[in-house]
């Protein structure tokens, strides 16, 4: 039976291919497969899918899509010292981190959830109607009368003044 292993890479984490005929390469890793110990990174192991026409008016096509490789085969790359690193572990506050062997940093990001499209769509139509609002004529004015500075001369007439008054009296 094969076991499912506990791998130090996880889906977002950059990394770089250290064997194989994409050596050298790096990018982000977009799923892990415990079961088989493979992982699929962007932009490495391209392969060729082939898709045949099952209805009439579709197309048959080849598409390229990232294929598996062999965790084995990648380091991941450390977001403070910037090297290709192996994978320690620290408890802290009975929570288990991955630490990067070189320096000590902390590997772990803290997790955000996805956006869906709706929630992305929501946040750029608010976006637009931010931009899309015109000024007033009044906040123009405004705006234009905040910005000019007063002259100096004025500020010291009045004090000036006030100091009149308290020594005349």
């Amino acid at each position: 039976m094969n076991e499912i292993k506990n791998v130090n890479v996880r889906v977002g984490d950059e990394v770089v291919v250290i064997a194989g005929t994409y050596k050298g390469k790096k990018g982000r890793v977009l799923s892990v497969n415990p079961a088989d110990n493979t992982c699929v990174v962007k932009d490495v192991n391209i392969i060729s899918k082939h898709k045949k026409m099952r209805k009439q008016g579709e197309k048959s096509e080849i598409k390229k899509v990232e294929g598996s490789i062999d965790i084995s085969n990648v380091q991941i790359i450390c977001g403070k010292c910037g090297k290709a690193t192996r994978v320690g572990h620290q408890i802290d506050n009975q929570v288990k981190h991955r630490v990067c062997k070189k320096c000590g940093n902390i590997l772990d990001k803290k997790y955000v959830k996805p956006k869906t499209k709706a929630e992305e769509k929501t946040e750029v139509a608010a976006e637009e109607k931010v931009a899309k609002k015109p000024l007033q004529r009044r906040e123009v004015k405004h705006v234009a009368e905040s910005t000019v500075k007063k002259p100096a001369s004025t500020k010291t007439t009045t004090t000036a003044a006030k100091a009149s008054e308290k020594g005349g009296k």
